[in-house]
């Protein structure tokens, strides 16, 4: 497990991070800013925290000389080798939690299968901006043009994980989006590596892709989504409410979050919420440049070109809502809002299809195909990783 140096962080670092991002609540509520500070102050020296069992498993794979394809794979040949550096990433990976439930993930696991066009929309324009909210995220995709490079690309790689993870029996130890969470956290950990080889300034910023900014993602892919599926007309249940957030606390944890990082309960991970999302959605001017290149790049790429570009800047708008759309300078369409305002009765009355049990199981069976092509598509390599983030 990755430890936190009591001595790593001064009051002086988090008053000047807290100062200098300016952040904007995802919803749109913010904690008592003395709150903040105190629950930023027990959890801060997280952002000098990466991955240190990913980080010697690479190490541990680069000096076996070993094949970088199927990376899950390597590492568990040289475990069973007996390296001890493997062995220490696979036991913390095989480590679930008590509160993980299969039962009821398998159950939301089906309502978003269900829901698949409604999940497509709420990655694409809801949750694909939140991977570069914070300024440190921004920089890497800036420097990196991935957005400018290869829209379908970047949207392939986030397809792998957000849609593949809905199959929710194959998260469990061994299984194929087990491994895909496994060469998610060494493609994370390569980038780190090679970003701090690179210069990167850890006194000022932390480490990249730290642990404290990793555990934002139950709240801004399992909270935040959620929502945006609601508001796009599906139909979900408590039940299912509860499983499709716990899938993201779990996807989580596979990552290498720590559990103290996460909530036991949805309660807990609520409380958690409300104050992460309050430290780390400050989109700055790189990450302005790259929403850009994203509108762009969806107003002119295939599939999402068959959408009117008003649309689509009113669909970013309806997802991340109006603070967020603005700190990213969306502009706003009154044109797009009025296409919009037709499709969603269209959105509305496929959610409501999921009430009759025959076409629940027939738009289920056709998600979980579309979801099974794209869950093995465009997972970044490690061989491609090192200007990837």
């Amino acid at each position: 497990m990755n430890k936190v140096s009591k001595n790593s962080t001064s009051t002086d670092q988090l008053s000047d991070y807290l100062n200098g991002l300016k952040p904007i609540p995802l919803n749109g509520i913010s904690p008592d800013p003395d709150s903040l500070v105190r629950w930023a102050a027990q959890r801060f020296e997280w952002l000098n925290v990466g991955d240190s069992l990913a980080e010697k498993a690479v190490q541990a794979l680069r000096q076996a000389g070993m094949s970088l394809k199927q990376p899950a794979r390597a590492v568990q040949q040289l475990a069973a080798d007996g390296d001890k550096s493997c062995q220490a990433l696979l036991a913390d990976m095989h480590d679930t939690p008590g509160w993980v439930d299969y039962d009821l993930m398998r159950h939301a696991g089906a309502m978003a299968q269900r829901h698949f066009p409604m999940l497509i929309l709420g990655l694409t324009y809801g949750g694909l901006p939140l991977t570069f909210a914070h300024p440190d995220a921004a920089e890497v995709f800036s420097g990196t043009g991935r957005m400018q490079a290869n829209i379908s690309r970047r949207l392939n790689e986030s397809a792998t994980l957000f849609f593949g993870i809905y199959n929710s029996d194959t998260l469990a130890p061994g299984k194929p989006m087990w491994e895909i969470c496994l060469q998610v956290r060494l493609v994370h950990s390569v980038v780190r590596m090679g970003l701090i080889k690179k210069g990167w300034d850890v006194g000022r910023r932390g480490v990249p892709i730290n642990q404290l900014s990793t555990a934002a993602g139950p709240a801004f892919f399992g909270t935040h989504q959620l929502g945006g599926l609601r508001r796009l007309g599906a139909r979900i249940s408590d039940d299912e409410a509860l499983g499709f957030t716990m899938i993201w606390r779990y996807v989580t944890r596979l990552l290498g979050v720590p559990e103290s990082l996460i909530g036991r309960t949805q309660a807990e991970q609520d409380e958690f919420d409300r104050h992460i999302t309050s430290l780390f959605f400050a989109p700055d001017d790189n990450a302005r440049s790259v929403m850009q290149d994203l509108i762009e790049g969806l107003a002119t790429q295939k599939p999402t070109a068959n959408l009117p570009r008003a649309m689509q800047l009113a669909l970013f708008r309806r997802m991340l809502g109006d603070d967020m759309a603005d700190a990213y300078g969306i502009e706003r369409s009154r044109v797009g809002e009025q296409q919009l305002k037709f499709m969603l009765p269209l959105m509305s009355s496929y959610g409501w299809l999921q009430r009759t049990p025959l076409l629940a199981g027939l738009l289920r069976r056709t998600g979980q195909r579309f979801i099974e092509r794209v869950a093995t598509e465009g997972v970044v390599k490690l061989d491609d990783a090192g200007g990837h983030h």
